[in-house]
């Protein structure tokens, strides 16, 4: 008994090294991985952007928050190299809801042997208790922040210090509706496009122009603004429209 005790440990401890030495190297250092988790672990934020709220991916214990549409998260891929995404949102949350961040993880090898095979395993996980959510909330960050301060600012897209609800409350009804609906609309400002759609990866500007055109990756939805309103969209699921 003693002696297949004494194997078992060792094939556990043989496939965790195995593991670790699976797992890809992350492009941020350990110094940066604690500035991150002391800046953001045991933190109250709250939401800056409406959220869908998912399965999370094959784990059933948890839930995704995102601030874009599932089917554009590219976080996790199958055997063959194709992109698997988590099963359809089933609620969305306004921004203002109150978020308690846990702990953010980074995919050492034992957290990644830990973790559930059909998740994104190998990407860093903010782990919250979201208001009204009665599951623990995973947000799945990017495997490319090189820095603390990348891996903040795209924390800092989602969840902020700030109760923004103030804001939201100021713009009319049919704009929250929309953000509500993570829907938008000529009109609106950035500021409640940010809120509707999440702020964009990419921005384009013409300062003599006075425009901007904002656009997301992995998604061919793009928003174009004039004077701070926003004056043509393509979500990307037919003709672009405005002007």
């Amino acid at each position: 008994m003693r002696y297949r005790c004494r194997m078992r440990r060792v094939a556990v401890a043989a496939a965790i090294a195995l593991l670790s030495a699976c797992v890809p190297p992350s492009q941020l250092p350990p110094e940066g991985r604690e500035t991150v988790v002391r800046s953001l672990s045991r933190q109250p934020r709250y939401l800056r952007v409406a959220v869908y709220v998912a399965p999370f991916f094959g784990d059933g214990s948890r839930v995704l928050i995102s601030d874009r549409p599932v089917a554009e998260l590219q976080v996790l891929e199958s055997p063959d190299g194709k992109s698997i995404t988590p099963p359809p949102a089933t609620r969305i949350l306004p921004p203002g809801t109150p978020v308690f961040v846990d702990v953010v993880q980074f995919p050492t090898g034992t957290i990644a042997w830990s973790r559930p095979l059909t998740t994104p395993r190998y990407n860093p996980w903010l782990l919250a208790t979201v208001e009204g959510v009665g599951k623990p909330a995973v947000l799945v960050l990017s495997t490319e922040n090189k820095s603390a301060s990348d891996v903040l600012a795209e924390v800092g897209r989602v969840l902020t210090a700030d109760d923004p609800t103030a804001v939201y409350a100021a713009l009319p009804e049919s704009v929250r509706e929309a953000i509500r609906q993570k829907t938008i609309a000529e009109g609106m400002t950035r500021e409640a496009v940010g809120m509707a759609w999440g702020y964009p990866d990419r921005i384009v500007m013409d300062r003599p122009a006075r425009t901007e055109e904002w656009s997301w990756t992995n998604s061919t939805r793009k928003a174009s603004f004039q004077d701070d309103r926003l004056v043509r969209v393509d979500s990307g699921k037919g003709s672009p429209r405005g002007k």
